[in-house]
């Protein structure tokens, strides 16, 4: 690869510098031709099949931050920023896998006999269990519910929990069966003969999690005629680190203990639950299940990638990002689900990537400025915003010093002049300037004033910080393999270069720095119809609970009395062990519902009372 246009030789540079200027270039025509090739070539290299789609963990990941270092060094920024390097490293699971068999073991145990033994049935792995990896590791030893489908909807007045009653399932292992009730009937409650929310996999776990449950076994329901079991990753990847084991444990198995537990088959309960609609859970008396389960999670080291342009003389900073990361070759963010392929990842964000680099080539030409700017190339982004959440709980500069963010996420696809630029209002005179410099520019901006959003310059809201973040608009291609190189403008994306480093030299260079503005604005979406809550998530704090970095303007949270740094534990009646319980929980509840909110802050459990809103 050639230290200069990014694996395209300096020929094919010159060439392509040719094809789009021609013969008689006024001079600001000739640096437009060559920025462009710059960028083409920057995008053709990023997204190339041999960068695997940019995923954690690949050599193409790899090859692309040191692409980034190599382009910040030769621009001549100062790259010594963590310690001498410019990388930033922090650690992101790629994977959970199945550990040794020995490891994983399970006995099902039965009441008492008349002679006071206790039956003992071993199960034989992949024959007649598996654990998933939604699911943690470790000894149980614990009784045994059947808790019909495993839901509570009260939308739906159907709660399989309820009969227990309020601690009953807490530290059990419940029998879960798949789908829910009345799937066949096109009247049920639950969406007809289409699967609702309460049918997946993920969300049982979740609702399991919050009755703190000690174990989750599901069971085929009896329309599943083979009695497989599932795949390991079926009911979700394992990113979640959940602690309780979640298994899978063939109907054959779990039916006659069942029957001899209540006195009623299986297909007698599915039965009288789709006639009544009304829970058939009942603890079964004397069985229990004991064992290990065993979940091996890779990790793999990502890296930031940083570097500065030194301000001259104070400290203060401010931070143009992008992320360099993708999908690699597919995974649960794929828009094709089910699809193993290189997703190149052109406009998401190799186009972002590129326009960093010439945005600093342009400002380290035209510097130094009053204002330090820092250029970070973030990693972990699309496993939930990983990277930038890792910089700003680790910052190179204090964040007390860093002025701004710009973000750029999907700048590659320029329709005429149609600009959408997020954050004008998070920061005093951000919207007049946006408004100037895109007039300057011709630019027709759609604006969003609130400083939240799928992307790296949430992570700088969330610490109070102003930003901006721009893109060129949503299409078909994302997270899809067909979002290739070829479909870019790059006329539009030098367009987009001269804008942004005019926006950043103007941050570096103003008199007064831009004072942060709290917007109450849209957080981000999960989908469904769930109350609106307000808080803001810590991605780079897993853990038992729900981490937030803070709380949006005027939410029911912030009017709760919720708190940057808070890691909510409890949500009504619901335990809540991560963001997915925490989703999963608020769903439970309706608008104008005043709940408690259990919070660990400062070492000690506080409980606030938070009444939620309407949707957004």
């Amino acid at each position: 690869m050639s230290r200069v246009m990014c694996g395209v030789g300096r020929v094919g540079a010159a060439v392509a510098l040719a094809v789009a200027c021609g013969v008689g270039c006024s001079p600001a025509a000739e640096s437009e031709a060559s920025a462009e090739a710059r960028l083409r070539a920057a995008v053709e290299w990023l997204a190339a099949p041999e960068r695997e789609g940019r995923g954690p963990g690949t050599a193409g990941i790899e090859q692309a931050a040191d692409w980034v270092a190599r382009q910040f060094a030769e621009i001549g920024l100062d790259t010594a920023v963590v310690g001498e390097t410019p990388f930033q490293r922090f650690p992101v699971v790629l994977e959970a896998t199945l550990g040794p068999a020995a490891e994983n073991r399970v006995d099902l145990i039965g009441p008492p006999t008349a002679d006071g033994t206790r039956r003992v049935r071993r199960l034989e792995l992949g024959r007649d269990f598996t654990p998933l990896a939604a699911g943690g590791s470790g000894d149980f030893d614990l009784p045994l519910v059947f808790a019909g489908y495993g839901i509570t909807a009260p939308r739906e007045r159907y709660d399989d929990y309820a009969p227990l009653g309020p601690q009953a399932a807490r530290g059990a292992a419940v029998v879960v069966l798949r789908q829910e009730p009345q799937k066949d009937d096109p009247h049920s409650v639950f969406a007809g003969n289409q699967a609702s929310e309460h049918a997946a996999l993920s969300r049982k776990v979740a609702n399991a999690s919050e009755h703190e449950v000690g174990a989750v076994l599901f069971c085929n329901d009896a329309s599943d005629t083979d009695d497989a079991l599932m795949a390991f990753s079926r009911a979700g990847d394992g990113s979640e680190r959940r602690a309780l084991p979640v298994l899978h444990v063939r109907r054959g198995v779990v039916a006659p203990l069942v029957a001899e537990a209540t006195g009623r088959d299986l297909p007698a309960l599915e039965k009288a639950i789709d006639e009544t609609l009304a829970p058939q859970t009942a603890a079964l008396e004397g069985w229990r299940i004991r064992g290990r389960v065993a979940i091996e999670r890779k990790e793999a080291e990502s890296r930031n990638v940083l570097a500065v342009l030194p301000g001259s003389p104070g400290r203060e900073t401010v931070v143009l990002g992008a992320h360099y990361d993708h999908l690699g070759f597919g995974g649960p963010n794929s828009a094709a689900p089910g699809e193993t392929a290189v997703h190149h990842g052109a406009d998401d964000n190799a186009s972002g990537t590129a326009l960093l680099v010439e945005v600093a080539r342009i400002l380290a030409t035209e510097g130094p400025f009053p204002r330090t700017i820092l250029f970070a190339a973030f990693s972990g982004e699309e496993r939930g915003l990983l990277g930038s959440a890792h910089y700003t709980a680790n910052a190179a500069v204090p964040l007390s010093d860093t002025v701004a963010m710009v973000n750029l996420d999907m700048v590659g696809r320029l329709d005429g002049d149609k600009l959408v630029v997020h954050g004008g209002g998070t920061g005093t005179g951000l919207d007049a300037l946006v408004d100037r410099l895109a007039a300057t520019h011709a630019f027709e901006v759609a604006k969003e004033p609130g400083g939240f959003g799928p992307s790296d310059h949430s992570s700088f809201y969330a610490r109070r910080i102003p930003v901006l973040h721009l893109f060129t608009g949503s299409h078909s291609d994302y997270h899809r393999p067909t979002d290739t190189a070829d479909k870019l403008n790059y006329p539009g994306m030098v367009r987009i270069a001269r804008l942004v480093a005019d926006v950043v030299e103007e941050l570096a260079s103003a008199p007064e720095r831009p004072a942060y503005i709290e917007v109450a604005s849209k957080m981000f979406a999960r989908g469904g119809d769930r109350p609106y809550f307000g808080s803001i998530p810590d991605f780079g704090k897993p853990g038992q609970g729900y981490a937030i970095t803070g709380v949006t303007k005027d939410s029911p949270a912030a009017r709760g009395g919720l708190q940057g740094g808070d890691v909510i534990v409890r949500l009504g009646d619901s335990a809540v062990t991560g963001l997915e319980d925490f989703d999963s929980a608020l769903r439970k509840h309706k608008a104008g519902d005043t709940i408690p909110v259990v919070v660990r802050r400062d070492g000690a459990e506080v409980t606030l009372e938070v009444t939620l809103a309407a949707p957004k």
